[in-house]
C-alpha cells in the first residue's frame, strides 16, 4: 500500500511550518498552544529537510550563549532544528517505516508533489492496526522496554542529559508509575509563568528538581496484550505510555520493534 493511501488524511490537515528566522520564544509558544511534538521549517532548498522538535529546543537550552536565557529566546529557531528525512507519497507503507527504523526517528516528512510536504509521526501509524492495515501476533510483553527511573531529586539538567544519552522521551520518577517526558518539560519550563521570574539565565530552571514538574501517569497494560490493542490505548492516552511491571510501551515499541524483527505485516 502506498503511504497516501494508507494516511490520506495528512495532507488534508492544517499543519503549521515556521519561518527558520522565528524567535525560539515564539516557536515554543506555537509547540505549547498547538500541542505538538514537531513543527517543520518552511519551504525552501535548504529548510525542507528540517524541523523543530521539543527535544531539540531542550538540547539547545543545555547549551548556555554568553547572553543566557535571553539570548536563547531570541535565537532563529533553525538554531534548534535537526535533520528529517523527506519520503514521496507514492511510495510504500514498508519503505516509510524502513525510514523511521533507519534513521532511528519517529517522524518523517512525506512530500506529495513539489513544494507539498506533511509531518508524519508514529502516532498516526498506530491508527492503521484498528484498520488492517499493519497485523501482528507479537504481544505487548515481546516489545515492551524497562522502564528508566530517577529520584524525584534529580535536577531536570541531569534529567534532560539522561535522556539525550539513552534517547528516552519519558523518565519515570522513582518508586511511582508518573513520568516526566520532553513535552511536560516544554510546557512548564517555557510557561509565561515560568519565564516571567527568570530573566537572566536558565539556571534556576535547570537546577530544579524533577518533582516539581508535571507527572504524567502511565496507563496499565497486560503483558498478554495484542499489539492492536496497545496501538489503541496509545493512539487514546495523551501521555502515550503503557505500563506492567517494571516495563513501558510506546509507540515506537508498538510499530518500530516488531518491523525491525520482521514480525509486522504492512498490507
Amino acid at each position: 500500500m502506498k503511504i497516501k493511501d494508507a494516511l490520506p488524511h495528512i495532507f488534508q490537515r492544517a499543519y503549521p511550518a515556521i519561518d527558520p528566522k522565528t524567535p525560539m520564544l515564539s516557536a515554543l509558544s506555537l509547540l505549547r498552544f498547538h500541542e505538538i511534538d514537531a513543527l517543520p521549517l518552511s519551504f525552501d532548498a535548504e529548510t525542507k529537510h528540517r524541523a523543530i522538535f521539543g527535544f531539540s529546543c531542550l538540547a539547545r537550552l543545555m547549551k548556555p550563549g554568553p547572553r543566557g536565557l535571553p539570548g536563547f529566546l531570541e535565537e532563529p529557531c533553525e538554531k534548534a532544528s535537526e535533520p528529517i528525512a523527506t519520503i514521496q507519497a507514492t511510495r510504500t507503507l514498508a519503505s516509510l517505516l524502513d525510514r523511521f527504523a533507519k534513521t532511528q526517528f519517529g517522524f518523517a516528512r512525506v512530500e506529495e508533489k513539489s513544494g507539498v510536504g506533511a509531518l508524519v509521526g508514529l502516532s498516526e501509524i498506530l491508527g492503521l492496526f484498528s484498520e488492517g492495515v499493519l497485523e501482528t501476533e507479537l504481544e505487548v510483553k515481546d516489545v515492551a522496554s524497562p522502564i528508566f527511573s530517577v529520584p524525584g531529586s534529580t535536577p531536570v539538567k541531569e534529567v534532560l542529559s539522561e535522556m539525550f544519552g539513552k534517547r528516552f522521551r519519558r523518565v519515570f520518577i522513582s518508586g511511582t508509575r508518573e513520568f516526566v517526558w520532553d513535552r511536560s518539560i516544554i510546557d512548564q519550563v517555557f510557561s509565561p509563568a515560568v519565564l516571567g521570574t527568570v530573566t537572566k539565565d536558565s539556571g534556576a530552571i535547570l537546577g530544579a528538581p524533577i518533582s516539581e514538574f508535571r507527572t504524567t501517569a502511565a496507563l496499565d497494560v497486560s503483558p498478554d496484550a495484542t499489539l492492536k490493542d496497545a496501538a489503541g490505548a496509545l493512539t487514546a492516552d495523551k501521555g502515550q505510555c503503557l505500563a506492567f511491571k517494571g516495563m513501558l510501551v510506546t509507540p515506537w515499541d508498538v510499530v518500530i520493534k516488531p518491523w525491525q524483527a520482521r514480525a509486522l505485516k504492512a498490507m
